[in-house]
């Protein structure tokens, strides 16, 4: 099969690595891929006035035109063809067996498409009303696209909230870059959480339990990474940088805990990371987690918003080392029998095959 997807702007995201991974996975199997992504990057606001956001789209298309973004490491290494094309139109985009959209932004253009380029699939990877125009993104739900998604909360909230139908295909770590041959309990316990922009990602959440178990445990050790630095970060903690997938895998491997304060999301990828690289989590029960983590057995969990509860699972953690082994190793093993590209890629490949017998 010729398969093109089609992404909003190339982006170092959990959503572009799983769109990279699929893509990769099905080159493998001797389909022919291919990225598409418009020059000047889709408007998010649609009809709303932010000026920071055209000093963005004017950054990200003078980076298009010069290779720069392209040659991020991120995208360097892959096998799959990325193009980056004025706009996404019949006369930019080459017929397929199938067109796939990644984001709400994408899913208007590819429903334009003409049918000769293929069967239209719509990979929904979270409820994406964050920094969008909320109208526009519920409304790209009801496009006529058959559409994947990937957990059960995604699956739920379209056929409850917009009345439709998907396929669900859990994804996976790679765990190609996300492993620990050897993992030590000796030396300081370290924990580590992550900083990002958007507020369902809850950091305050992480800062207010980082600050109290300081405090109680000063001598625990703390990191932070994240593409910036958004919040202010205490100087006890140790913040990294847009680091590269090698240096995120040895902070998941040197850490002891990792903190996952999502209030909600579409799947959480980075607790499937940290258990891949034998790394407790403790994190809100949200998104996919309880879909390849049970509670108290591969990792503890609260429910969503209760900040007590998930203070309680990390201190819980520290004082209890047998149990902090425990998990970490559980966790290992669980994610790797519930989470695998193999399986997630049979499936997405046999999606993809019955829409265009």
């Amino acid at each position: 099969m010729r398969i093109n997807f089609v992404v909003p702007e190339y982006t170092k995201t959990g959503g572009m690595r799983v769109v990279l991974l699929f893509a990769e996975e099905l080159i493998g199997r001797g389909h022919d891929v291919s990225l598409y992504a418009p020059g000047v990057p889709f408007n998010p606001y649609r009809k709303q006035f932010k000026p920071y956001f055209i000093k963005h789209r004017i950054r990200k298309s003078a980076g298009y035109l010069f290779g720069k973004e392209q040659a991020d490491p991120f995208f360097a290494a892959s096998r799959v063809k990325i193009n980056t094309v004025p706009f996404i139109t019949d006369f930019f985009v080459p017929d397929a067996d199938i067109v796939i959209s990644t984001s709400w932004t994408s899913a208007y253009p590819v429903h334009r498409l003409p049918d000769r380029k293929g069967k239209k699939v719509y990979l929904v990877q979270d409820y994406e009303a964050w920094n969008s125009n909320v109208k526009y993104v519920d409304e790209s739900y009801k496009r006529p696209l058959y559409k994947i998604t990937v957990s059960e909360y995604l699956k739920k909230l379209l056929l409850e909230k917009f009345g439709e139908k998907s396929e669900k295909i859990l994804v996976s770590p790679d765990y190609r870059k996300f492993y620990n041959n050897d993992k030590r309990f000796d030396g300081p316990l370290r924990i580590l959480f992550m900083d990002h922009v958007l507020p369902n990602k809850n950091v305050e959440g992480a800062l207010a339990i980082v600050r109290r178990i300081k405090e109680k445990y000063p001598e625990t050790v703390f990191d932070c990474f994240g593409v910036a630095r958004f919040h202010e970060i205490p100087g006890f903690v140790k913040f990294h940088r847009h680091p590269s997938d090698e240096e995120i895998r040895r902070l998941y491997c040197a850490s002891g805990i990792f903190i996952f304060p999502s209030l909600y999301e579409g799947f959480g990828m980075p607790p499937a990371e940290a258990m891949a690289c034998k790394c407790a989590v403790a994190g809100y029960a949200s998104a996919a987690i309880p879909e390849y983590a049970e509670n108290r057995v591969s990792a503890l969990l609260a429910q969503s918003g209760d900040s007590e509860g998930l203070f309680g699972c990390v201190e819980e953690l520290i004082k209890n080392n047998e149990l902090l082994r425990n998990i970490s190793m559980a966790g290992y093993e669980y994610v790797k029998q519930k989470l695998n590209w193999e399986k997630s890629t049979d499936e997405f490949e046999n999606v993809l095959k019955g829409l265009v017998k």
